[in-house]
């Protein structure tokens, strides 16, 4: 097999792994800090979102508490600000879901 950046070299899966994630974790780095640090902040926001009753709504806080750790980073990362808006609309699309099983069920 062929990978790494441009076919140039026959490497394994894991050489290409290590390869790739270093570019990755080099680049998210600059973005957002040590990932330790980063972390550490998601998940003090974790622990303010795990009483959300409804598990579907509690993963996309969680996503949204991730952003937001990362944005206490580096305030103007604007993929973090877009992604932090469409979990937002998740919780409206779940709360419309969750409606129409609501309404099935009455009618049922």
């Amino acid at each position: 097999m062929t990978w790494l950046g441009d076919g140039e070299a026959t490497v394994s899966y894991t050489e290409h792994f290590d390869y790739h994630s270093r570019i990755v974790t080099d680049q998210r780095g600059e973005d957002y800090g040590h990932p330790r640090d980063d972390f550490i902040r998601a998940e003090l926001i974790h622990q303010a979102i795990k009483d959300c009753p409804n598990p579907a709504v509690r993963h996309a806080l969680t996503m949204i508490g991730v952003k937001m750790a990362r944005l206490a980073h580096n305030p103007y990362h604007k993929d973090s600000m877009v992604d932090i808006a469409g979990y937002a609309r998740t919780i409206a699309m779940i709360a419309d879901r969750d409606q129409e099983i609501i309404e099935n069920e009455k009618i049922s």
